[in-house]
Order: C-alpha cells, then structure tokens, then sequence
C-alpha cells in the first residue's frame, strides 16, 4: 500500500504543531507533502510567554519538508499551490485560519481538524481557557471532518482527558496537546486504510466560545469566591487574570486560594476590599467569602505575595 499523501497545517510556534510534524514526518505509511503555517511576523499567542519555544517552520525545513507561509491560505495563489500538492488529507491542529470551500475540496479523501474539546461542546478559540473558567467537570478531545462551518463537522475520534477540577489553563492546554498526540498515533492507521467512522455531532449539545478578550480576564469581586479563583485558573500563566487595585496599579493575580481552614476572621466587607491578615493578603468576594492572594506577576516574574518584590504594592493597595 503507497504512503498516504499529507499536509500539516499549524502555527508556526505552536506547541501542537511540532510533535504532529515529527509523527507524520517520521510516519512510515506518512508522505508529508508540506506544512502550511504562519505568515512571517506573526506567532500565535497562545505560546508566546513559553519558557520554551518552537519554530515549527525550521523545523520542517530541517527535515527536508516544504514550507508554505501564504498571507492568507484561501488567496488564489496558495490554493493553486496546495492543490498542485494532490494531497490525500489535510491535518489540521492548531491552524488559526479559516479554510475555505476551494481548500477543503483538494485532499482526495478528506480535511480533519484536531480541537481541544469535546466537541460539540466548547467549539471555537481557547477551549483551554473556557473549560477552566466554566468549571468543566469533564474533558475530551476531538478529530472531526472539516465542514463548511467552524468545528461543526463530523466526528471521527475522541479520547478522554480526565480533570481534577484544580487545573491552570496552561496545564489543561498541556494535558490536550498531549492527548492529541496520541489520538493522532491512533488515527493514522484510519487514514491509511481509509477506514473513518463518521459520526454527525449533536447540535443540541453544542457550545460556542470565541477569542478571550481583555474584559474575561479582568476579575469581577462581586462573584463567589470559587468563582473567581476559577477564573485565576483559566488566565494562568498568560495573560493572568487581573483587577485595579485601590491604588489604581494592575495587578496581575496568578493564583489565589479560597475555603481554607486557617483562615483568619475577617467579617463581612464590601466585594473587593483587600485586607492584610493572619499573614495574607486577602481580598472580599460575593457573600461574604475571601479570596487569599497566593501569587503575582511582578518584574516578570511568578512572586509569592509576601515576596519583598511585592511588598511595597501589597502594602500600598491593602485597605481595612
């Protein structure tokens, strides 16, 4: 049986993209046409604060493999070239544009796009972010058959990503790139012997999120205080969640501890109220519960709120 014949498209920086590269790549029954990624200049901002980066684009030329960097992969000029590819698939994972009815209608067999949920809940951008921040109990991730709409086709394979409930956003983000990975190890095979099992999503169940903005990550005080800690969790470890102290400084909260045995009596404030006490620094939240700042961006860098690198903001913003 001859190798089937695939495309790879992801973000240039993208922690997905640089193991499937090295999957298909290496794949015996695999014949990795192209990577189709970023423009030039332009990186996706989910990885950007990494400690560690990838470069999805040397990387592939390393390997001998053609790079395609169009400004936009629906222009005439790129669709004439991937179609010149005669590709069997297109893998699509963690691919920021949106491909086009003249795109999708090239693979042979079939254009499927790798998302980080379970599909047909939490569709769209940052499911990562959304999961946490909703509170998800339950996770999965899924291999669909591209359709005309976003995240809306067919599903061909899920895996089940377990949760504790006490996940960052950035280590759900780890736990489904890791999970894709190994679901693209198994759908190889299907792709090879052309043995896809389609099932059409449920459209009662589906969910939507868009691209988080500024204003998601702003921490509303007025929420119970589970609530907001999930919301710390969500914007971990970039951008961070933050709120204005009464000082009028940002401040980037990075983790944040609630219910806790110890704590101190601190009566009933109004929601936001920061308070210096029993050793914290604490903050009012919706009836009546306390929020404990636990860490903060400060210089760059990840501090403990009793840090001497935060203790002057922290003594300068707390009140009562």
């Amino acid at each position: 049986m001859d190798p089937i014949r695939v495309v790879l498209f992801t973000e240039v920086n993208s922690k997905l993209g640089s193991p499937f590269l090295s999957i298909l790549h290496g794949h015996p029954d695999v014949d990795l046409a192209a990577v189709v990624t970023s423009p030039p200049g332009k990186l996706c901002s989910y990885f950007t604060d990494d400690e560690e980066a990838v470069d999805v684009a040397d990387r592939a030329r390393a390997l001998g493999v053609r790079v395609l960097r169009p400004r936009s992969v629906n222009d005439p000029d790129a669709v004439e070239a991937l179609a010149a590819l005669e590709a069997d698939y297109f893998v699509v994972g963690n691919f920021q544009q949106l491909l086009g009815a003249s795109l999708l209608d090239l693979p042979r067999r079939s254009a499927v796009n790798f998302h980080p949920s379970p599909l047909p809940e939490f569709a769209g951008l940052a499911p990562f972010y959304w999961m946490v921040r909703e509170g998800a109990s339950a996770s999965s991730v899924s291999a669909i058959e591209m359709g005309r709409k976003l995240d809306d086709g067919d599903l061909l394979m899920q895996h089940h990503v377990p949760l504790s409930g006490r996940e960052t956003g950035l280590e759900l983000r780890t736990m489904q790139e890791r999970a894709n990975v190994l679901m693209l190890l198994d759908l190889i095979p299907h792709l090879v012997e052309n043995t896809l099992e389609r099932t059409p999503q449920d459209v009662s169940r589906r969910s939507y999120y868009g691209r988080p903005r500024d204003e998601h990550y702003r921490l509303d005080f007025s929420l119970p205080a589970a609530v907001v800690e999930r919301h710390v969790r969500a914007a971990y470890r970039s951008p961070g969640a933050w709120f204005t102290a009464p000082g009028g400084q940002r401040v980037r909260l990075l983790s944040a501890a609630y219910g806790e045995e110890d704590r101190p009596a601190l009566g009933e404030r109004p929601p936001g109220t920061l308070v210096q006490g029993g050793g914290g620094l604490y903050v009012a939240c919706a009836d009546g519960d306390w929020l404990r700042l636990v860490t903060v961006e400060c210089g760059g860098r990840e501090v403990a709120v009793d840090d001497p690198a935060f203790a002057l903001l922290g003594e300068a913003m707390t009140v009562g």
